[in-house]
């Protein structure tokens, strides 16, 4: 590596940034889209699907929203329907506190404690019972892949797991608690969390492998006087706990929110009417509270309400290290790449050490599995080589911008000469404030800076402390920066594989290609990608086929090149030493209008050659190029524009071309050439490429209706 280079410890992607610690930050992407944030509260005013009473919420496999109201009726909702529908559920649901879903059906706890039923999400069937002897369910909830039952069994509290064939794993023991309510378990952290009752309200954390509790959260410091016994999470990072306050504070309904670590994010309160809470669980975008008018879904709020608290998130890095340099040089500076809205801060702030044994004691305390991240920073603020002597007054950056795009913010590192260093990253969101998020993060340490280009006089001010030629020039080092990546990445414009469409748009008319703005991303990308290609077998079959390979790509292909001249040739009468022509072969002869003045001349059907012209019966066969394309009705409509006028591009001007749209059948052979294929007979479909003779089934199974069984077809 070039040693005038700058270098940098680079913080972008999931494993880096598991080597980092994280407080109160929401790192799942599905939520996120990639970056970090913290987590985004819900918005105050729900929508209510009304029932009378509520239980059990879940959402199934196939996206349909669930629970039972209080006199045992099923109701469903889902968003290919404007209302809610209802169904008889059996016993065991229509008693259910908690239905948990997974991609075989819904599990419940049976009517007898001791069993756990499921059943088939759309029928109601009953598919399995597991039986669980001389033992107590207490609650069930999801790991992911299998089903874990809460059990009480002579004393001792195990969750048990149940694969999708009903049979049980290993228990998983949890000590030091007693009279445990309901549980659920943490995906992202492999943590389960159980609720207690036993002298006070407590939310207890084990680690997967259960034994004693890790974080123990006593509910009446949290809030006082409330009383909840409703448990639910997002199943991978956050939990729930519904109750209400004491009849002191009128008992109004809240849903408390913790993360993995046992750090409360925040309350929402629920309408009064709404109480008692008797189910909580929470999807993608929304949270689903269940009360005595219905199903209340809180969608995440775009921005934070302006009666909720502010929200925040802080992560600290691992230790970094700066090697010698001669110039006594060290670090130069921290760079965020970070969204900020207005009404948020961003704050960048450092701890360093030149003494092994403090890096050793803070290394000791930053990698204790035994305490939580959260514990781990808490303790590291309180030791004293990570105060005021060694660390920078925090660097602030304030938000005032609109925009949705992430800006880079640097702060300046290059008055520090320790060799140890830990950078500590904030962002925060006020009441009205859109959510930050941070993209990226950089620590750069020195190569060649633009001190080195500035005459000698000046450079003694790169080891002179608070030198403000040093913080001016940091300033255009950071500005600069940018403006190098920037030159440095112009050469991904131009390549195939990471070229904006914009940038495809111009290199293929550039380079002559065959080209229309109507092709998919992934149709310019290919075309772009066989540019040699295209270019060197121009007006050959070669050339054609290349092309037709990019637009329709796939295994068989979905084209079919026929030039009849080329494949198959005129026929040739034998004699002599001439065998004749291979079949099958063209026949050529004169076409109807050619005719010779004579007894048999119609009128009509003759006419005088143009100058030049060869009359010899097989002109009128010649360059015939024709490309079946197998699409369906939707591919025809979107293609017929463009297509005809790539493929003439290709071929010679003298060629005639004739395109024929077929169906993936036609182009089988009856070799086994890859176009012949097991597979069962097409799904019917009701469309302009529909089968005669064919109708479309229903996709989901029948259910059964206050009236009976139903049919099993819906009309749609």
């Amino acid at each position: 590596m070039n040693a005038n280079k700058l270098k940098s410890y680079r913080f972008a992607t999931e494993a880096q940034w598991n080597t980092c610690l994280f407080v109160e930050a929401d790192r799942d992407a599905r939520r996120t889209g990639g970056s970090i944030q913290p987590f985004a509260p819900y918005e105050p005013a729900p929508t209510r699907y009304e029932s009378r009473g509520s239980f059990a919420p879940a959402k199934t496999k196939t996206g349909d929203i669930i629970w039972r109201d209080e006199y045992g009726v099923l109701h469903r909702f889902s968003t290919c329907y404007e209302t809610t529908e209802t169904h008889p559920a059996p016993l065991a649901i229509a008693r259910a506190k908690r239905l948990v879903p997974t991609f075989r059906g819904l599990w419940v706890i049976g009517v007898e404690a001791n069993t756990v039923e499921l059943y088939d999400a759309e029928t109601l069937t009953r598919l399995l019972t597991v039986d669980f002897p001389n033992a107590n369910v207490i609650d069930i909830a999801a790991d992911g892949n299998s089903i874990l039952a809460l059990v009480e069994h002579d004393g001792v509290w195990q969750a048990i797991p149940i694969d999708c064939a009903g049979q049980l794993g290993e228990p998983v023991v949890f000590e030091g608690i007693s009279q445990p309510e309901a549980f659920v378990f943490l995906r992202s952290s492999k943590r389960f969390v159980l609720l207690t009752t036993d002298c006070q309200l407590r939310l207890n954390w084990f680690a997967a492998e259960g034994g004693q509790p890790r974080i123990i959260r006593v509910i009446g410091a949290v809030r006082p006087c409330f009383a909840g016994r409703v448990l639910g999470t997002d199943g991978t990072d956050r939990v729930f706990l519904g109750g209400a306050d004491g009849a002191q504070f009128k008992e109004t309904p809240y849903v408390i929110t913790f993360d993995a670590e046992g750090n409360q994010l925040g309350d929402l309160p629920i309408d009064s009417l709404d109480g008692p809470i008797t189910g909580i669980t929470s999807i993608r975008d929304s949270l689903l509270v269940t009360g005595s008018r219905g199903l209340l879904r809180f969608k995440i709020a775009e921005a934070i309400p302006a009666d909720a608290e502010q929200v925040s998130f802080m992560l600290l890095t691992p230790m970094l290290f700066s090697p010698d340099r001669e110039d006594k040089r060290r670090w130069l500076r921290v760079q965020a790449t970070a969204n900020l809205p207005e009404g948020t801060t961003l704050e960048i702030s450092y701890a360093s050490t030149d003494k092994k044994e403090i890096r050793d004691q803070l290394n000791k305390i930053a990698t204790d599995e035994s305490m939580t991240a959260s514990q781990r920073i808490q303790r590291l603020l309180l030791e004293p080589e990570f105060g005021s002597d060694s660390s920078l007054r925090p660097t602030m950056f304030y938000g005032a911008s609109a925009s949705q795009t992430a800006k880079t913010y640097a702060a300046k590192l290059f008055d520090v000469k320790d060799r140890f260093l830990w950078v500590r990253v904030s962002l925060t969101a006020t009441p009205g404030a859109r959510l930050p998020s941070l993209s990226e993060l950089a620590v750069l340490y020195p190569g060649r800076t633009l001190m080195q280009d500035l005459p000698s006089i000046y450079q003694k001010e790169e080891v002179r402390p608070q030198s403000f030629l040093r913080d001016l020039v940091g300033v255009l080092e950071t500005t600069t920066q940018g403006m190098d990546s920037q030159i440095a990445s112009l050469g991904g414009n131009i390549h195939p594989t990471t070229a904006t469409e914009p940038w495809l748009n111009f290199i293929a008319r550039w380079l002559g290609l065959p080209w229309d703005d109507a092709l998919s991303l992934e149709q310019k990308r290919a075309v772009v990608l066989r540019a040699a290609d295209l270019a060197k077998h121009r007006g050959t079959r070669a050339g054609l086929e290349a092309l037709l390979e990019s637009l329709l790509p796939g295994t068989p292909r979905r084209y079919r090149v026929t030039d009849r001249t080329a494949d198959s040739g005129f026929s040739i009468v034998g004699g002599g030493s001439c065998t004749g022509s291979a079949l099958p072969a063209m026949l050529g002869g004169r076409t109807i209008w050619t005719r010779e003045l004579g007894s048999d001349a119609v009128l009509g059907h003759m006419r005088l050659p143009c100058p030049g012209q060869l009359n010899d019966g097989v002109w009128h066969l010649t360059g015939k190029i024709r490309v079946d394309v197998a699409a369906t009705a939707a591919e025809r409509k979107g293609w017929e524009p463009w297509l005809r006028v790539l493929i003439e591009e290709m071929v010679p001007l003298t060629a005639r071309v004739e395109i024929r749209w077929v169906s993936a059948h036609s182009l089988r052979s009856n070799r086994l050439d890859g176009t012949i294929t097991l597979q069962s007979a097409p799904a019917p479909h009701l469309g302009t490429d529909a089968i005669t003779n064919l109708a479309r089934l229903p996709e989901r199974g029948a259910r059964l209706s206050a009236s009976g069984p139903t049919t099993g077809t819906r009309l749609r």
